[in-house]
């Protein structure tokens, strides 16, 4: 169950670390890797050298000096976090199918800025994926995903940017053709009843959260 597969590109956060086995379900050989900022830090500890980091280094972790990553160093006075900026680089490079790690935990300012810039992405034709170790978020827009029944996740639907109009088959709390309004929880901790479910969004931006049970 879940949005990506293998992705063309991950990007480390500062925030909560992830497991090596958490993120090596989601990238391959061929995966490049982009570090904000103080997420290089995070891929050393992995064993993982990013080709590239951005950010402003103002929290006190030491630019790397491998010479098989490119450093892009941001002027600390800017428009977007790092995190975004890390974006921006791998958007820019085609990649169109990314997942984002150490997006959570930490500052919630910085969760919630993460949690738009996957809303944002979508917007913009792209694929970004949250991976935790309890989580996967990502955002729908005018189309239909597919998921298998896993007893022990919750799936939950949020509106974001507005109101957006959703169908859920083979849910516990099915959905046909609602509308869910900003600042409306009717969509949490919905659990797939079938074999496989199916989420619609034919108008507006839906966030999916896929959660563990145990959390």
């Amino acid at each position: 169950m879940g949005n990506v597969k293998k992705a063309d590109c991950a990007i480390f956060a500062a925030g909560s670390p992830v497991s090596k086995e958490r993120v090596q379900a989601y990238i391959g050989a061929d995966t490049c890797l982009i570090a904000a900022d103080a997420g290089h830090a995070f891929c050393r500890e992995l064993g993982l050298c990013p080709q590239l980091v951005v950010g402003d280094f103002d929290s006190g972790v030491a630019v790397p000096a491998s010479t098989k990553t490119q450093v892009i160093r941001l002027n600390p006075v800017k428009d977007e976090t790092d995190t975004a900026c890390a974006y921006r680089q791998a958007a820019a490079r085609g990649f169109r199918n990314i997942v984002l790690f150490g997006a959570t935990g930490g500052r919630l300012d910085h969760t919630f800025a993460n949690l738009d810039l996957c809303a944002q992405a979508k917007r913009e034709g792209i694929a970004l994926t949250i991976a935790d170790e309890h989580h996967e978020i990502f955002a729908l827009q005018k189309e239909t995903r597919l998921l298998h029944k896993d007893a022990d996740k919750y799936v939950s639907v949020f509106p974001v940017g507005g109101a957006c109009t959703v169908s859920l088959r083979g849910f516990a709390y099915p959905l046909k053709h609602r509308t869910l309004e900003p600042f409306c929880g009717l969509g949490v901790s919905n659990e797939i009843a079938d074999s496989e479910a199916e989420i619609t969004v034919h108008e507006g931006t839906a966030l999916i959260f896929i959660t563990d049970k145990d959390r």
